[in-house]
């Protein structure tokens, strides 16, 4: 048979073989102007051969380009833009309410919507933008943040008038919000009344709905959250702790387990407050601030000594140095939320035990040494530079040890576990003796965390420590908003 192409030239021809009855080749077109001889012993009319003018290749690369741009307009569609603020919702409530910290898990139990609790809408709106812009460095939400918050300001004031919604756990919530924006934007350590003043109007409110209210689940959560949140602004602020406080921690006792370490730590760290707030009033004599400083220390050990099996560390040697760990070794701790409350105990026994140096400083007599068994700054300086250790230890968890840092991605979770290592560092490297040397180690992380974390405070830190400024731990603190995101 002849095989002949779509246009009907002549190609080929064949004819089936006798032996396997398989097609075989004849032969090819001889091209001949009267018609080729392979047409004519197939009795075939022969079309001639094709025009090469036809064969030629022509540049059909812009229609290509034209049928499949069309294509894709057609079925490729958009992602629509989100809104900053319903973005701003979404980060804040999974950080507070079922993710990193859990501090505010009420919220998902609140239908938190424009037509219900409008004040509640507006105050979480303001905390959720301010939060988002503090971590993304988004001027945008920072400004749409003040907008939502002198917007929130008026409506709280009204629910607190209205008899219906004063005792509410919306407006009460209300309040923590503004009390967190407050908090995470307003970070001028000198900002004290902005700084207390919404925590005052809570602990009011508190006492109005009465602690009968404690017996409800989101009841509770708010008032023992309320609890926290104003010790640390007093922490901050330097004031000593409102009788009002004192007196919520012993109702809220009735209802939750006094047992736990982080309840135990906030009832010493009032103990501190007040100790702090009295020796620097000079209302205390030498004698007795050194006396129930070492009572106070005695009692943060006794704290640590006895810390439940679920908040024991692992420690892990290295087989070699590395830049991410201080000594030849780095802790493990089961989750960030113990690492950070281990730290704060640890911060806070720095403290004690920096201001018993400065009350012992040139007072080495006997009596000191009877309280100390020993020379009294030499033995403080000692617990001082073990803790800003241990503080150091507790690092390397988070940052990782790896040689090229820029092989590993740290996402949100690892971003927010480095940033509640900063104020511990920063206290580690101000407080240790310079033969530990803490302090150019933690200048090092601090370089790490700002430029592979992606944490722009680490350098802010790391430029008081350049500076090596006489500033009150606590102002640093404030400025880093570390309050507003303890875990």
């Amino acid at each position: 048979m002849s095989a002949r192409s779509r246009d009907g030239s002549c190609r080929v021809v064949w004819e089936k073989d006798d032996v396997n009855g398989t097609p075989a080749p004849l032969g090819m077109c001889d091209l001949e102007p009267s018609g080729c001889s392979q047409c004519s012993r197939a009795s075939l009319v022969c079309q001639g051969y094709r025009d090469t003018n036809r064969l030629r290749i022509h540049d059909e690369t812009t229609l290509v380009k034209h049928k499949v741009s069309s294509r894709q307009d057609k079925s490729i569609v958009k992602a629509p833009s989100v809104a900053i603020e319903d973005q701003a919702r979404s980060y804040f409530l999974y950080h507070y309410a079922i993710g990193f910290s859990k501090v505010f898990d009420v919220l998902a139990l609140f239908d938190i919507q424009p037509h219900t609790d409008r004040h509640l809408y507006e105050s979480v709106t303001a905390a959720s933008l301010a939060f988002f812009s503090f971590q993304f460095d988004c001027d945008d939400a920072r400004r749409m943040a003040a907008k939502h918050y002198l917007l929130a300001l008026p409506m709280v004031n009204q629910a607190l008038k209205a008899p219906q919604s004063v005792a509410s756990d919306a407006t009460l919530l209300a309040i923590l919000m503004l009390d967190l924006f407050e908090k995470i934007l307003h970070n001028d350590p000198g900002s004290t009344e902005s700084r207390m003043s919404h925590v005052n109007g809570a602990l009011a409110l508190v006492k109005l709905r009465g602690h009968d209210r404690f017996q409800q689940y989101i009841s509770l959560r708010l008032s023992a959250r309320l609890s926290t949140s104003l010790l640390i602004s007093c922490v901050a602020a330097g004031a000593p702790v409102p009788p009002g406080l004192v007196q919520l921690r012993t109702e809220l006792e009735q209802f939750l387990d006094k047992s736990d370490p982080k309840w135990q730590l906030t009832g010493l760290a009032i103990e501190f407050v007040n100790l702090q707030s009295r020796i620097r009033g000079g209302s205390l004599p030498r004698s007795d601030a050194i006396s129930e400083l070492s009572q106070l220390d005695s009692k943060l050990v006794r704290l640590a000594e006895t810390m439940p099996r679920t908040w024991h560390f692992d420690r892990v040697l290295l087989a070699e140095p590395s830049e991410r760990a201080l000594e030849m070794h780095f802790d493990v701790y089961p989750n960030h939320a113990v690492t950070q409350a281990t730290n704060v105990l640890r911060i806070k026994r720095i403290l004690v035990n920096n201001a018993l140096r400065s009350e012992c400083a040139g007072q080495s007599t006997k009596t000191h040494q009877t309280i100390f068994g020993c020379k009294p700054c030499d033995m403080l300086t000692h617990n001082v530079d073990e803790l800003a250790k241990d503080i150091c230890a507790s690092t390397a968890q988070f940052t990782g040890l790896s040689k090229s840092p820029v092989s590993r991605t740290y996402g949100a979770a690892d971003k927010a576990c480095c940033f509640t290592l900063l104020f511990p560092m920063y206290v580690a490297a101000v407080y240790a003796s310079s033969s530990t040397m803490i302090r150019p180690w933690v200048m090092k992380q601090l370089s790490f965390l700002c430029e592979f974390v992606g944490i722009r405070q680490a350098k802010d830190v790391a430029g008081i420590l350049e500076k090596d400024a006489d500033i009150n731990p606590w102002g640093v603190y404030t400025m880093l908003g570390s309050y507003a995101f303890a875990a």
